[in-house]
């Protein structure tokens, strides 16, 4: 990725307006990602900071994002030093990918107090640290005695920027005949500038006046198409192919790393439930294809109990042998018999009778344990198709519910349990509630919806369930419903989607599936476009 100090360059101009804006909350998002609260002139602004090794950055952002149940002792140390206090100045350290936020505020006796926020976003190294105003470490978020550059990060410690001999692109300068061989060459010398920015200065032998010029390019956020066919993100395009482009750095940041982060926080805090649910999917895949054998030698049955017959009519039944041919008197054909040569011919008999009665008994058993076998794995393809479109407590309520039907062991003390949280948009004045998993899609039909409103979902396949809180449709209200059933459902990716719709009062339960499976009747159905986007800029209510 081409998160550099160049684009940190210009990151910060962009976040120079949160200057003398005054941090009201910190919300923890996941074990590395923090959301901050900063209000200034009547407005919020939200500061994404996020130190995970894959998705290191910050920039403003616009999506929103989950808060932690529990949040760790870090995060409430934070709210207790930096809640309540106002940015007063942001810097960035020569050009390297390190933002020093000056923060100012009354400490707990009523005093002024200066801390520094910094925040190093360096990859696996990334890091938040809180330091004194005489840059003595309050405390840290990934505590390391001799962490990288051999600076220690640890409480009490005293706070010391990279020592780096590489050059500040911003402040030195470079005789034009130094020479660079190779875009790695140019980095190993120049601080802060990714292979992407490098490679675009070797068009010709000035390489350095080249970089100079790119670095000081006006600000176009835009992902790119490398010379290798790759997507790229920059500052500017720098005569990359452009796919698009955003308004700002932010934008563009918030866009490019959005889906990818909370799919990698999803796994993180539910230690991976994708890979446990197509485990589950795959244990009843085998166990149908085990059962279905089974199931096809006890249905001959009927062949056991000829067997068994015939040797009843052998004249002396006290004989031993290995085997017999008799003629079956049904066809009048000849058939062999293999025996036990240890018991009689009558032993034989009774011996096949009793495996036909076992298999005659096990073909009921063997059909039901099919039944559940296959109800088991359409719940887990259906808890499949729904975590992709999933938030955090999304995710979180699924685990909570393999844990409940005992799939899952529950290592911490359970949490207080709470009601579903439905997603919910207002629409020409009307409330319409989705519910994207199965204890959302249970609560909302059979708890939330009254029986004259309608409820929306996608025909034969796995999807939300959608209510729209009223009893009066409008065109409008009914393609908007179907529209998020679609987007919301398997077939998000498909077009012209057959939408069904009915009362709630048509809604049934099936006897012996979960809840979350329904039946229903006097349906109508609608076909439409799946639109993400579309769903996205609708109003959105709590």
């Amino acid at each position: 990725m081409s998160f550099d100090g160049v684009l940190m360059h210009h990151l910060k101009e962009e976040l120079n307006l949160l200057k003398s804006g005054r941090i009201t909350k910190i919300v923890e998002s996941s074990d590395t990602d923090f959301i901050w609260t900063i209000r200034k002139e009547h407005t919020n602004y939200f500061l994404l900071t996020s130190f995970s090794s894959e998705y290191a950055r910050i920039h403003l952002t616009e999506k929103k994002y989950d808060s932690s149940f529990q949040p760790k002792s870090f995060t409430m140390f934070l709210r207790k030093h930096c809640e309540g206090y106002f940015i007063e100045d942001i810097t960035q350290f020569e050009n390297d990918r390190i933002l020093t936020f000056k923060i100012q505020g009354l400490n707990e006796m009523k005093d002024l107090s200066v801390k520094f926020l910094i925040f190093e976003i360096m990859g696996r190294y990334s890091n938040l640290i809180l330091t004194d105003d005489q840059y003595k470490i309050l405390d840290v978020l990934k505590k390391d005695g001799v962490g990288e550059y051999h600076r220690t990060m640890l409480p009490n410690a005293t706070y010391t920027y990279p020592v780096s001999d590489k050059i500040n692109p911003f402040q030195s300068f470079v005789s034009e005949n130094r020479t660079f061989s190779s875009p790695k060459d140019l980095i190993s010398q120049i601080m802060g500038i990714s292979y992407l920015l490098a490679e675009a200065c070797f068009q010709n032998d000035r390489v350095w006046e080249n970089l100079l010029q790119r670095i000081h390019l006006p600000v176009q956020p835009c992902i790119v198409r490398t010379i290798y066919g790759k997507t790229d993100f920059y500052f500017h395009p720098l005569n990359y192919e452009t796919i698009t482009t955003f308004p700002t750095i932010s934008q563009l940041l918030d866009q490019y790393y959005y889906e990818a982060d909370i799919a990698s926080i999803i796994r993180q805090k539910t230690n991976d439930l994708s890979k446990f649910i197509e485990k589950q999917i795959r244990k009843n895949e085998k166990k149908i294809a085990k059962i279905t054998l089974d199931l096809k030698e006890a249905q001959n049955a009927d062949e056991m109990k000829l067997k068994g017959e015939l040797l009843l009519s052998c004249s002396d039944l006290k004989q031993k042998q290995s085997q017999i041919t008799l003629t079956n008197y049904y066809n009048n054909e000849k058939m062999t018999i293999s025996l036990d040569p240890k018991r009689t011919i009558l032993e034989n008999s009774n011996l096949y009778y009793k495996k036909y009665q076992k298999a005659k008994q096990s073909i009921h058993y063997l059909n039901e344990q099919i039944e559940l076998a296959e109800d088991e794995m359409e719940y887990f393809r259906l808890l499949a198709a729904q975590l992709p479109k999933c938030s955090l407590n999304d995710a979180l309520e699924i685990q909570q519910e393999l844990t409940d039907n005992k799939y899952l062991f529950q290592k911490e003390k359970p949490l207080k349990k709470k009601k579903p949280t439905l997603l919910a948009f207002m629409v020409d004045g009307v409330r319409i509630s989705v519910g994207k998993n199965n204890l959302q899609n249970e609560y909302l039909t059979h708890t939330v919806a009254k029986s004259d409103e309608y409820w929306f979902h996608v025909q034969n396949a796995p999807g939300s369930h959608v209510v729209i809180h009223s009893n009066n449709l409008t065109e409008h209200l009914i393609r908007t419903a179907a529209l998020l059933a679609a987007t919301y459902s398997s077939y998000s990716e498909s077009s012209s989607v057959p939408v069904d719709y009915t009362q709630v009062r048509y809604i049934k339960k099936i006897p012996k599936k979960r809840a979350c499976f329904v039946r229903y009747t006097n349906q109508k159905t609608i076909y439409i476009d799946p639109d993400k986007k579309q769903a996205e800029q609708l109003q959105m209510v709590r």
